[in-house]
């Protein structure tokens, strides 16, 4: 698509530049990162390259002061891939006495703090000068396949909900699950390759390009297809290497833990952490986090997800629809300065989604792929019981449903029924 659609870290980004010397935008490949930040720069240097230009890294190494040439703000596309243009980067910016919106980076991957040789790659972290955002692949509301009636802000404000009705059907769902949030493939004719191609590059390429990382790649890609299988739920590094395991043995606990961090090195792993309200009685929590990719179309892929065998597999199906509520209402929770986390107890009481904003608000969620009375009222009776433990009551609570057709409050409790594709920040 050659038009540039909003993104939700506009805004966000805008402020940081009027705040920084320079800005860090971190997050996986083909999230958008790039074409986010040429909308504001003013030039711009590519460590990936463009055609017919000299090898980008070689000229850089060869004569660093290409990289800062030109009219600010500048971007510098993948800068990781010269590790010590940070210094540099915090240098010039210190050098120009408090001057900010000069440097727009970008990076798809985590520096390591050291070569596999014990060299230091960065020596200042650059606290004060560079601020640093993370960028995902984008939400229901950025797609415009939400029509963001319903704003999470003005429910914590209070407001009441108001919404048209909207008849969602289970196969715009399963198309929703298996494109993905990628800008590139809104518009494809299959949505289902690109996500696999995705983690075909993973598991072929990228690890050549991490300083220090070696692996097996058929036992990374077992790993892989566990995590997948457990998407959604609150599941041990032990588990995963029982799963992964194959002909009766498990991999390695340090394996499976060394594979987690290579994800989260490539901005791949987007696991919700537990919840810690303050409670009236003893009750005792669970703390492990709930498994998710960063984006849900790479755990359909994995798993060679299409609408004939997710309709055939509906449990499944429920990970995966949770797996993309849970995607969008953590970046609608970081737009709003918050924080998405999952509550469970040793009652077996759990609430899928918990909205934290800085100020301590907070709010229950649970998601549900049907819209029947049934499973609503199930969900609604699940967040009141939950409500009813903590010191401090949630400021609302709500069922985001896949298939409701329109936002409504219900009367008997006060928990609204959210359509995901209404909401917005």
């Amino acid at each position: 698509m050659d038009k540039y659609l909003p993104r939700l870290i506009d805004s966000v980004l805008d402020v940081y530049l009027r705040t920084f010397g320079a800005v860090s935008i971190v997050g996986p490949k083909w999230t958008g990162k790039t074409v986010t930040c040429e909308q504001r720069a003013k030039s711009a240097f590519y460590f990936t390259g463009r055609p017919g230009q000299p090898d980008p890294l070689a000229l850089a190494l060869t004569d660093s002061s290409y990289v800062f040439q030109g009219e600010k703000p500048r971007l510098i596309d993948e800068w990781q891939l010269m590790p010590q243009l940070w210094d540099m980067i915090r240098g010039d910016i210190d050098s120009r006495h408090g001057e900010r919106g000069l440097y727009l980076l970008t990076g798809s991957s985590l520096l390591p703090q050291k070569t596999r040789t014990g060299k230091t790659l960065v020596h200042h972290s650059g606290t004060g000068r560079i601020g640093s955002l993370k960028m995902s692949t984008m939400t229901l509301y950025e797609t415009g396949d939400s029509s963001g009636e319903v704003s999470l802000a003005s429910l914590f404000e209070g407001e009441k909900v108001h919404g048209s009705i909207r008849e969602i059907r289970l196969a715009e769902i399963i198309h929703f699950i298996i494109r993905g949030g990628w800008p590139g493939n809104l518009d494809t004719e299959d949505p289902s390759i690109i996500p696999r191609d995705y983690i075909s590059r993973v598991c072929d390429e990228d690890f050549d390009k991490l300083e220090g990382v070696k692996i097996d790649r058929i036992k990374f890609r077992r790993f892989l297809y566990s995590l997948a299988r457990n998407e959604s739920t609150v599941c041990s590094a032990s588990t995963l290497s029982r799963d992964a395991g194959e002909n009766g043995s498990k991999l390695d606990d340090s394996t499976v833990n060394s594979y987690l961090n290579i994800l989260k090195m490539l901005f791949l792993d987007e696991s919700q952490p537990a919840f810690s309200p303050f409670f009236r009685s003893r009750t005792r929590l669970k703390i492990g986090e709930k498994r998710h990719f960063a984006d849900p179309s790479l755990a359909a892929a994995i798993m060679g997800a299409n609408e004939k065998n997710l309709l055939s597999d509906l449990q499944y199906l429920g990970f995966l629809f949770e797996a993309l509520a849970e995607h969008d209402l953590r970046i609608y929770a970081q737009v709003l300065g918050g924080e998405l986390f999952h509550y469970q107890d040793y009652d077996n009481d759990e609430v899928d989604a918990v909205i934290q904003l800085q100020d301590g608000r907070f709010a229950l969620i649970e998601i549900k792929l049907g819209a029947n009375e049934k499973i609503i009222d199930e969900a609604a009776r699940s967040l009141v019981k939950v409500s009813g433990k903590m010191e401090r009551k949630p400021d609302f609570m709500a069922v985001v449903s896949g298939m409701a057709s329109a936002p409504y409050c219900r009367k008997e409790d006060g928990v609204f029924v959210l359509p995901l594709t209404s909401l917005k920040p």
